[in-house]
């Protein structure tokens, strides 16, 4: 093998590489964009629910025995208080909770910017694959030593501009992967 082959050898595993390092990177921050969208949802339909609670079981159970009231009937005290007073602030306190734990963890933002980085890996992804239509041989060692660096370049800035994926995300991507994980639909937004 002379020096020009080794040398595109060495190039094409270098291009290879970063198409891996790109298909395990986009799948390992979709995988954190949704999940980051799953709680988000969560915790909205929790909030939702809380002040539909307090809605539900201070106004309208308040009007409600104001008008059993002026019609001659009656409502026990201890449902009374439990309607009015224990019930809406439990629900209050929850609202309150969930509100600021969505706040501090900004569940919507974390998505959004997971989903924004596998998007730029896959557009690097798909870039990439297509190194071999237009360097085949060795006789086209410049071009492809040319690609190389700048995919290494490209690589190193999506890389650093991506916030960082945690360990349970990194640990599903051979799942993902398995199964056909990598067709997402990248133009697809946050719900």
């Amino acid at each position: 093998m002379d020096t020009n082959e080794r040398q595109f050898d060495l190039a094409s595993q270098e291009i290879a590489r970063h198409i891996e390092d790109a298909k395990t990177s986009k799948v390992a921050h979709f995988r954190m964009a949704d999940r980051n969208a799953e709680w988000e949802r969560a915790m909205q339909r929790i909030g939702a629910i809380s002040f539909a609670g307090i809605v539900v079981f201070w106004f309208v159970s308040t009007q409600l025995y104001t008008l059993m009231e002026a019609f001659g009937g009656s409502v026990r005290a201890p449902w009374k208080i439990a309607t009015q007073n224990a019930l809406p602030i439990g629900f209050a306190i929850a609202n309150v909770v969930v509100t600021t734990f969505l706040y501090l963890n900004r569940f919507g933002e974390k998505c959004r910017l997971h989903r924004e980085a596998a998007q730029r890996y896959h557009r690097f992804w798909r870039k990439c694959l297509n190194w071999h239509t237009e360097c085949p041989d060795a006789s086209h060692l410049a071009t492809l030593v040319a690609k190389a660096v700048a995919f290494r370049e490209e690589l190193s800035e999506i890389n650093q501009s991506s916030p960082d994926i945690e360990e349970w995300a990194w640990q599903t991507v051979d799942i993902e992967l398995a199964k056909g994980g990598t067709d997402y639909d990248v133009d697809k937004s946050p719900k």
